[in-house]
């Protein structure tokens, strides 16, 4: 069994189409055809089953196709550790930032502070497929995940963000009630904020009218500040966003909130410039939530 064996069956099992795999790899597909016999006879199995003119994946592929996965996973991270022994270390780490954007500032700058060397790629947008630097990932949700490649950073609440001069803003506290005529801007769907308002909002069967979708936080706050709608802000990653002419309110028969997560790939080598990050982030955070404890 080679590993070029491998890679062909690994492919093929991703597409499930000869043609299109053999394309892809530069191969005939007769000799491709050939592999996959090769590889079923040494295993004495079938791994696909043929469908007319289709292949399809059977069980025994899919038993296969996951060692074969941590068979390359392994590979893979035993040539960056090397690579890392090599250079006395990869100084590369990606920061995948989808939530808490606000205070990416004074997070790369603390980082920087505990290692000058640490190169930095950011990314909001999303991750990149096949990246081979270490990355973390900064996220938030309305749960928090029991899991061993995640950290819960901190809870925070989700509040009305309104215009000073909005009659609701004379009010100590709202209620789901105040909200149900109400224009409310929002970030994009994709962003994790939105998926959370949305459970919240399905949670006690309110429809809000969304008029319009921004995609940071600054947009937001102009908007608001030119009474062009509400929003639901988070209370203390967002804190500057409370202003002259913008004040926050809570929603006192919905309590909402979310879990900013730090994560990363349990499966992938984490190399000591990562580790650094994910200790500094956990620092920064604990920090910055400390100036909230009564």
């Amino acid at each position: 069994m080679e590993l070029l064996q491998l890679k062909y069956f690994q492919e093929l099992a991703r597409t499930e189409h000869l043609s299109k795999t053999a394309e892809k790899l530069h191969i005939a597909q007769p000799s491709l055809s050939q592999t996959l016999k090769r590889l079923e006879s040494e295993l004495h199995t079938p791994l696909f089953d043929r469908v007319g003119k289709r292949i399809v994946l059977n069980a025994s592929g899919k038993i296969f196709l996951k060692y074969v996965d941590e068979i390359f996973t392994s590979l893979s991270n035993a040539a960056l550790e090397l690579e890392t022994v090599r250079h006395a270390e990869s100084k590369t780490v990606s920061l995948h930032i989808h939530s808490a954007s606000m205070l990416l500032p004074g997070l790369v700058k603390q980082i920087q502070k505990a290692d000058p060397d640490i190169h930095l790629q950011i990314f909001q947008q999303p991750i990149p497929q096949g990246a081979e630097t270490s990355s973390l990932y900064l996220t938030s949700s309305h749960t928090c995940p029991d899991s061993l490649h995640s950290i819960a950073l901190m809870k925070e609440s989700l509040v009305v963000a309104l215009p000073k001069s909005h009659p609701l803003a004379e009010k100590s506290e709202l209620l789901m009630e105040d909200l149900r005529q109400e224009s409310f801007l929002s970030l994009s769907l994709s962003s994790d904020l939105a998926r959370i308002l949305q459970f919240y909002c399905e949670k006690s069967n309110f429809d809000p009218t969304i008029t319009t979708y921004v995609d940071t936080p600054a947009i937001m706050r102009d908007l608001l500040r030119l009474n062009l709608g509400i929003a639901f802000i988070p209370e203390r990653t967002w804190q500057g966003f409370a202003s002259e002419t913008i004040t926050l309110r809570k929603v006192a028969d919905l309590p909402m909130e979310r879990y900013i997560l730090l994560s990363w790939d349990a499966a992938r080598y984490q190399t000591p410039s990562m580790q650094l990050c994910k200790e500094v982030m956990v620092r920064y955070f604990k920090e910055y939530n400390s100036q909230f404890q009564v």
